[in-house]
């Protein structure tokens, strides 16, 4: 058996991979291998970028290696081929035409009417065959000069309208809009029309299509990969009972973006048994097959020929899998059950995982984004000289096994060579430091599912337990077992039978005389005392914990890098949640604050503001170089600048005025402060903390007269935004406490317009584009040290928003950017929370009266009949699941009221309050994606601009 030492950075000969073919699995599937002329990149299977590109296996040692260059005459032939690769002329009479080329040759619809729905699709086609040309110059180009490329890997893209960015991007804003008119429509109404893709749900993907941003933007190699849901995570709902869910319906009228590729698929496997093959290698065969087909988005930077591909899988079963025979004799559901089981992988982003079903589909879907996408890179070139691979979270953390396969199973390497190889291409990036979030998965669910994996992770996980020895040696066995207990990989596991007598305890001491007259009992006397227990009653056997595989250890040992994803996560990930693995390999583990891109997250979604920043800072340069936003501190106290802030700011406000008398009916006023809390519904999240602060804030109120009221409150619009997980019950129970608080004090005519409280139904990128522009307070209220980044409180903070939060995630670094004086602060710190929990668990903790009062007034019925027992219940107790108030509501509640009514008296004036606003803009600068990127290219994925001549 191979053996290895598990390490940080592989050191001494390099292994590298020629992967161009990946097995006669599936080389079967390609042609003569001759480049054609087509419409789309250059990384279909049917093509071969290079005539001296092998398709054999090919291992060499880095250092003898000579470098890839891209010489002069590379770049002077490369420059005649694309240089007449130009889009269309972008005039508005050739786009008017191009629309209407597409209106009647590339329908969709009957050609009878030439309306809204038709005009969106039109236009979306003419503006993708400018995206095709410049993407397919891309990867010609890329490919060609035979650059390094990293591919991000994320089961989330939360991608947001792309009408808007592409024509944004291409620098074609009003040629468009004069080509519309021409045609009778206005380009707002027409992008209007465009659905948000369903592909994502929180942060998590809103960060990683931020980053395609920047990629193509800054001219990076790069790919990204996902999975196509037909129904995305789901349409949400809300009714008198709360929240509900409906599939989204976004795909049916097809996407104008995506161009399937029919000829990119590959072969999934699931089941199945382990064999020995007749050459001596391992085989996996039999259980069941699906196939994966390939959907590709071009992603368009910004003024840059470099566009970009989002590849999505989807998945199918091959035609022979439809049983024609049950079909013709009235067993139709039997007859396609198989496309069924394929099909359904793509269904629904996080399906439910409460059944065993549940999590066997949600680990399908992470073996096919790993699977489909590996065996697409492995069609590339040298690996990893030219491939760095990124995990986004724990999701797609079975690349590691899955490459391993690839490289012994179908490649023939020694699993040394491919543990190198490996190693060296894939990172990971950690997103949370929450238990449930780092994912577990059932190893018997895994035997059954993936069996070649297991046998891959259980000989990782060995030679994981062999480093650790070695490392801790065995003198001291209480600290082996505990690193062993932290580090392994698999968990309630049997040790390897190589080590199963490494842990050897000290044999009990004899009893001394001392020991007696302190009352220490002999080992005899133990047992006996022991027997007559046992007499006296029967003790049953401990329930065995069951054996899990845990994900983010196999992400740490298997990856080359770590990431956290701002300061303070990435010191706590380094000091608690993976500091065992710290002390081995602290090369390993390393800071990258996230970004979001200021084209989507200003640019375009708040042009007023734009304007104004371009004008006072006298260039649109600040769109790529976000430093240049700090510039606007020295017109911080400018009268004129304030006065067209504020008239901005107003715009923005009376678009989100029509959107919320759309979406719920009610009506507020553009004069009232807009406070904002938009983010997945989450008890760490705390949303429950700033509802409660509203019914704090409405009992006060309907305790003075309606002068005193006047005094003493600021009129404010509290908005809510965000999807509960559907079984996530308290969640949901949140959800439907802040729409019955908002029933009832948004129909009580004695508060009127100094309080309202909206909850806009089905959050997502397009309602932020509006929200966030409007916003003049916005609520980052997680429990400190719980919340890994945040982005949307950099999106606020850039558009002139001021933050009310505590000392969490990013809020650390955006604080201290935009000035502690332009920042609400409350709460506990992150260090504090551990005692906080221990005075809670040993009853020492005494609850604010106020808060007490709230609760007794929730408890009131006064926002309705619906029974808060079991939400409020949450936040009482010392102990217990679901109780004990584990997210610190109830202690940090003093200190939070105490920052609002700070957050009132700031707001009054409105000359302080603006300045503040700017300041907020102009510290900013820092939390650009592509900063971000910048940073990875660099540290992690060592790969070089290449900008297209």
């Amino acid at each position: 058996m191979d053996t290895m030492r598990i390490s940080g950075v592989s050191t001494g000969a390099e292994i590298l991979v020629q992967c161009n073919s990946l097995s006669s699995l599936v080389s079967r599937r390609c042609d003569d291998g001759r480049l054609r002329t087509r419409m789309f990149p250059a990384r279909s299977r049917n093509w071969r970028p290079s005539p001296t590109r092998r398709s054999s296996l090919s291992v060499k040692s880095v250092s003898s290696e000579p470098k890839a260059k891209v010489t002069d005459a590379v770049l002077d032939s490369e420059q005649e081929v694309f240089s007449s690769m130009n889009p269309f002329a972008p005039d508005a009479a050739s786009v008017a035409s191009s629309i209407k080329y597409h209106a009647e040759f590339t329908p969709l619809f009957s050609p009878e009417k030439f309306e809204l729905p038709k005009a969106f699709f039109a236009t979306a086609q003419s503006v993708r065959d400018a995206l095709i040309m410049n993407w397919n110059a891309t990867y010609e180009y890329y490919n060609r000069v035979n650059v390094k490329q990293a591919y991000y890997l994320s089961m989330e893209f939360l991608q947001g309208r792309a009408l808007s960015n592409a024509v944004g991007n291409l620098g074609l804003n009003s040629t468009y809009g004069d080509a519309l008119k021409r045609l009778g429509f206005d380009l707002e109404s027409v992008v209007s029309q465009e659905p948000d893709p369903a592909l994502g749900n929180g942060g998590l993907g809103r960060l990683a299509s931020c980053f395609l941003d920047s990629m193509a933007t800054l001219n990076y190699p790069a790919w990204g990969y996902g999975l196509r849901y037909k129904y995305g995570l789901f349409k949400q709902r809300i009714t008198k009972d709360g929240q509900e869910e409906a599939a989204e319906d976004w795909l049916e009228l097809s996407n104008p973006w995506e161009i399937v590729r029919n000829d990119v698929s590959y072969p999934i496997k699931f089941y199945g048994k382990v064999v020995f093959g007749s050459d001596g290698k391992k085989r996996w065969i039999g259980g069941e097959d699906i196939v994966a087909v390939a959907y590709d988005v071009p992603i368009p930077g910004y003024k840059t020929k470099t566009t970009i591909n989002l590849r999505l899988w989807s998945t199918k079963a091959p035609s022979e899998d439809f049983d024609l025979s049950s079909y013709n004799s009235g067993k139709h559901t039997e007859a396609a059950e198989a496309l069924f089981n394929a099909e359904k992988i793509c269904f629904v982003l996080y399906p439910g995982d409460e059944s065993n079903e549940g999590k066997a589909l949600r680990l399908k879907q992470q073996y096919t984004l790993c699977s489909a996408s590996l065996q697409d890179i492995c069609q590339l070139g040298r690996i990893p000289e030219k491939v760095a691979v990124q995990m986004n979270d724990t999701h797609p953390t079975l690349c590691i096994p899955e490459l391993m396969r690839i490289l012994m199973d179908l490649k023939g390497l020694s699993w040394e060579d491919a543990w190198k190889i490996t190693q060296r291409t894939v990172a990971y990036t950690n997103h949370t430091v929450l238990p449930e979030a780092l994912e577990k998965w059932s190893l018997e669910l895994m035997e059954k599912l993936l069996p070649r994996h297991v046998e891959i992770i259980e000989k990782i996980d060995e030679e994981l337990v062999r480093t650790i020895v070695s490392e801790y040696g065995t003198a001291d066995p209480d600290l082996l077992e505990e690193k062993l207990k932290a580090m392994r990989i698999l968990e309630n596991v049997e040790l390897p039978s190589a080590f199963a007598d490494v842990i050897v305890k000290p044999e009990n001491k004899p009893v001394t005389a001392k020991d007696a007259q302190n009352g220490v009992k002999t080992e005899q006397e133990e047992e006996k005392i022991a027997g007559e227990e046992e007499e006296e009653e029967v003790i049953p056997e401990p329930i065995k914990p069951p054996k899990m595989v845990r994900m983010a250890n196999l992400a740490v040992v298997g990856g080359h890098a770590v990431n956290g994803v701002a300061e303070i996560h990435s010191e706590i990930v380094k000091q608690d949640v993976f500091n065992d693995f710290v002390q081995l390999w602290p090369e390993k583990f390393q800071n990258k604050t996230n970004g979001v891109t200021p084209r989507r997250w200003i640019r375009f979604c708040n042009p007023y503001l734009s304007d104004i920043i371009t004008n006072w800072i006298g260039t649109e340069d600040w769109v790529l170089n976000t430093e240049k936003l700090a510039e606007l501190r020295k017109f911080a106290d400018n009268e004129d600048l304030q006065s067209e802030w504020r008239a901005a700011k107003k715009k923005n406000k009376l678009k989100v005025v029509a959107l919320i008398k759309e979406r719920t009916g009610y009506t507020v006023s553009p004069d009232a402060m807009f406070d904002i809390q938009i983010k997945r519904i989450h008890e760490y999240k705390r949303q429950l903390l700033n509802i409660l602060g509203i019914v704090y804030r409405y009992k006060k109120m309907k305790e003075m007269s309606a002068s005193e009221r006047e005094k003493a409150y600021v009129p404010r619009v509290c908005i809510f935004g965000g999807k509960a997980f559907a079984t996530y019950v308290q969640a949901k129970r949140i959800v439907k406490f802040i729409t019955d608080v908002a029933s009832t004090i948004n129909h009580d005519p004695e508060i009127g317009d100094l309080l309202k409280v909206i909850f806009v139904p089905d959050y997502n990128v397009s309602v932020a584009e509006l929200l966030i522009p409007a916003s003049e307070l916005s609520q980052h209220i997680s429990t400190a040290g719980m919340e890994a980044s945040g982005t949307s409180n950099m999106k606020f903070s850039m558009n002139g928003c001021v933050l009310i939060g505590t000392l969490d995630g990013a809020n650390v670094e955006i604080r201290e950017e935009v000035g502690e004086e332009n920042f609400f602060l409350f709460g506990a710190k992150a260090d504090e929370i551990v005692n906080f929990r221990k005075e809670r668990a040993e009853g020492k903790f005494v609850p604010d009266p106020t808060f007490e009062g709230v609760k007794k007034f929730v408890r009131s019925g006064v926002f309705g009949s619906n029974s808060y027992d079991e939400l409020i219940g949450s936040l009482e107790g010392n102990e217990g699941f679901g109780r004990a108030d584990y997210f610190l509501v109830g202690k940090d509640f003093p200190s939070y009221i105490e920052c609002q009514e700070k957050v009132d008296e700031a707001y009054r004036d409105q000359k302080r309050w603006t300045r503040m606003s700017i300041l907020n803009t102009a510290g900013s600068f820092k939390f650009s994606s592509d900063r971000t990127i910048h940073e990875y290219a660099k540290d992690i994925w060592n790969i070089k601009q290449v900008e297209l001549p």
